[in-house]
């Protein structure tokens, strides 16, 4: 196991192809997340933080998951929700951008299953930048999370194998296990690496010894199989010249018995002490998260006295939601409604990135082109046999659209600069500019659209269909900048302090669209809509603010910045649809990140970190707290262990804090888990228990649905406790 105390960062996947600028080795190793160019961790005004592969692999490997793995090791990133979805898991209680070799798995539908796009088995690495920044593009107002994926180390033929389970057991169905395998090597000037991981999860049981309540809103990880194949091909052309080629499957699909049983005529929407998880889901589309990217990186080192990058990339994803009951009163009558969307995006994009060098001034400056197309439907099930199963039984009756197409067009130009005012000092400024054109199809809203289907409004001598609500297009020109200064305060210690602005547009999907119809909002002639032309989309940027401080020295490392960053613009939800709805009251959000360790004799380490935050909107002239569906608690680890020459122990406890705002409360937790590594004469074996006490919560993600999904039906329906004690297994072998 490799030591958890580091702040130093490898390059980012856009320098990935400049293997003679990074040396992992060293205690100046170059990154590029702040500036998109080579930079030593001193000379970087921002926080900043990596994650080794084997640190990453020392927390999946004894038990946890991805999103729980990177809350733990990340200071302010929120806990994560133990099934699909990352929504509103925050940093620094804002949105995250997370990426892939430098491309980003954001879109502009924002769905929230970004963690849920490739195996640990395939990270070499991950990649932190804490706070807003536009350096990459809109929707990183909290930070940007890289993940760097593995390639050949060599020219050598090695394989890399690996197999894991874990249980509760609690019954037969309590299990995971995973298979992986790759194979990598090369010649001088070819060499590449081929995985595959394949990973099976049956049930997930609370403390109680009890199957966790499926997930109907963002859906379950539990009954799910997944497979991620990746490939990587490496050529060096010329001795300045590098490409590289990465290729990645992901498929998580959800195969489950089980489904919630919501008792006669779907009572459990208003009685919750009918609701339980039962066998008998007969159900043909069950959820599923499918990818596909490419990425092909061009680099060439000298070109004209210059370093040239070029990056195109292809990324396709299809995502696929469980049923969701809705009920509606059209002409007074009560009209349930089940459906299940599936919504498909396609972004291809280009990178091209300069990077000159002059005796104190390093310029770096770039274009980035990307287009996007998003289509999404709504699969309608029958409701009478819902309601005759208790919502175990869906047939698929006819399919609808369920939002407004949108093709999104994006072109940026920026550059950075660093400026050496002294040996001590150094300056770190750029600006982005970047237009966005929005194209918004038009739709009748998912109401409409079933009565005159079901052929209501034909019954009622209406027009046979309803107006659609106009679409559009919509077009964004935006500036945004940052300032920096780092100061060499002595040999591995720096004071920095920066500015830097975000920008993110809220989901067009699911602001436009929506109207206002006659007959109380049943008939099909619209009256008002919310269009392009009537109501274009409100942009948001974000303003931060950051004063921080760093230090190794010997056995402690040390980092601590405190921030203030303050949104014109607040986003919220309509309770009755969910729609989104951008509010002119402005965000303000500021707090201290910390993360601590010190290294004793004989291989004794300990360490903490914490973020404590407070999270506001102006409403009128007053400051108020942010609502509980999106605000960030307060948060802490605690971390301890031994590190010997083939054995390695380790403790870690997360703690949540309480949160309560608007009347909304959410409820803290704390989990200890232990992970414990031996390695064998061949490979190293390693074993864990995640929630070491057996502790008793929901998870933080369970609390934020019931209330988003308050006024939809009885929070019992989303109530989502955390997994009991866990015991995991795993060996892995290098050869």
């Amino acid at each position: 196991m490799t030591s958890p105390k580091s702040f130093a960062l490898a390059p980012l996947a856009l320098a990935l192809a400049m293997p003679a600028l990074a040396d992992d080795n060293s205690t100046e190793t170059l990154v590029v997340t702040a500036s998109r160019a080579p930079q030593q961790i001193s000379d970087i005004a921002a926080t900043v933080w990596v994650i080794s592969g084997d640190d990453l692999r020392a927390k999946i490997d004894t038990g946890s998951d991805l999103k729980d793995a990177l809350a733990r090791l990340i200071p302010s990133l929120d806990a994560g929700s133990q099934s699909r979805t990352n929504y509103a898991q925050n940093m620094r209680g804002r949105g995250v951008l997370v990426m892939i070799d430098g491309v980003s798995l954001n879109s502009t539908r924002g769905i929230s299953r970004q963690f849920e796009s490739i195996d640990p088995f395939n990270i070499a690495r991950i990649e932190v930048l804490s706070g807003a920044t536009a350096i990459y593009g809109g929707g990183a107002t909290g930070g940007i999370i890289n993940i760097i994926t593995k390639s050949a180390d060599s020219q050598e033929l090695a394989l890399e194998s690996q197999v894991s389970v874990q249980s509760g057991f609690e019954t037969s169905d309590d299990y995971q296990w995973k298979l992986a395998q790759s194979i990598s090597g090369g010649t001088d000037s070819l060499k590449g690496r081929l995985a595959v991981a394949y990973e099976k999860i049956g049930g997930l049981y609370n403390a109680d010894g009890d199957l966790v309540l499926p997930d109907i809103t963002q859906n379950s990880s539990q009954f799910s199989d997944a497979l991620d194949l990746m490939g990587k091909l490496e050529w060096q052309l010329a001795e300045h010249q590098q490409l590289s080629f990465t290729g990645q499957y992901y498929d998580n699909e959800q195969d489950s018995d089980y489904g919630v049983y919501l008792g006669p005529n779907l009572a459990g929407l208003s009685d919750p002490s009918v609701i339980e998880p039962r066998k008998g889901l007969s159900l043909d589309k069950q959820p599923q998260t499918r990818r596909h990217q490419f990425n092909l990186t061009y680099n060439n080192s000298d070109l004209l006295g210059q370093q040239l990058m070029v990056q195109l990339y292809d990324r396709s994803e299809a995502i696929r939601f469980f049923p969701f009951p809705s009920t509606y009163r059209p002409f007074g009558q009560t009209l349930p409604m089940i459906g299940a969307s599936q919504q498909d995006t396609d972004i291809q994009g280009a990178k091209l990135v300069m990077l000159s060098d002059w005796q104190n001034l390093r310029l770096t400056y770039g274009v980035d082109a990307e287009k996007e197309s998003f289509t999404a439907n709504q699969r309608i099930y029958s409701a009478s046999a819902a309601l005759a199963s208790g919502g175990l039984d869906y047939q698929l009756e006819r399919t609808l659209k369920r939002y407004p197409d949108i093709d999104n067009r994006s072109l940026a130009a920026f550059a950075q600069a660093q400026w050496a005012l002294t040996d001590n000092l150094k300056l770190n400024g750029g600006l982005r500019f970047q237009n966005i054109e929005n194209k918004v199809g038009s739709i009748v809203p998912i109401l409409q659209q079933y009565l005159g289907d079901l052929g209501v409004y034909q019954q009622l001598g209406m027009q046979a269909q309803a107006d659609a609500v106009p679409g559009g297009k919509a077009d964004y020109d935006v500036w945004t900048g940052n300032l920096g200064l780092v100061y060499q305060l002595a040999a591995g210690q720096q004071l920095w302090a920066n500015y830097s602005e975000g920008f993110d547009l809220p989901d067009p999907a699911k602001y436009y669209g929506n109207g206002v119809y006659d007959q109380s909002g049943s008939g099909p002639v619209l009256l008002q809509g919310v269009s392009v032309a009537d109501n274009k989309l409100k942009g948001i940027k974000t303003d931060s603010m950051e004063l921080g401080w760093r230090l190794s020295d010997g056995g402690l490392d040390l980092q601590v910045a405190a921030y203030y960053s303050q949104s014109d613009k607040t986003i919220s939800y309509d309770r009755t649809n969910l729609a989104v709805k951008v509010n002119d009251d402005k965000t303000r959000i500021y707090g201290l990140e910390a993360k601590a360790d010190y290294q004793f004799d004989q291989g004794y380490y300990s360490g903490a970190s914490f973020h404590v935050l407070k999270s506001e909107t102006k409403a009128g002239s007053d400051w108020q707290k942010l609502t509980a569906s999106t605000a960030s608690p307060n948060s802490a680890t605690l971390y301890g262990g031994w590190r010997g020459d083939k054995t390695w122990v380790d403790l870690n406890w997360q703690f949540l804090a309480n949160y309560n705002a608007q009347g909304q409360h959410l409820e803290g937790y704390d989990v200890l888990n232990l992970g414990v590594g031996y390695q064998l004469p061949a490979g190293e074996l390693r074993f864990g228990v995640q929630n070491l006490l057996n502790e008793d919560y929901e998870t933080l993600w369970s609390q934020r649905a019931q209330i988003l999904y308050a006024n939809l039906s009885n929070p019992a329906l989303f109530s989502y406790e955390g997994r009991g004690r866990t015991y995991a297994l795993s060996y892995s072998l290098n050869w």
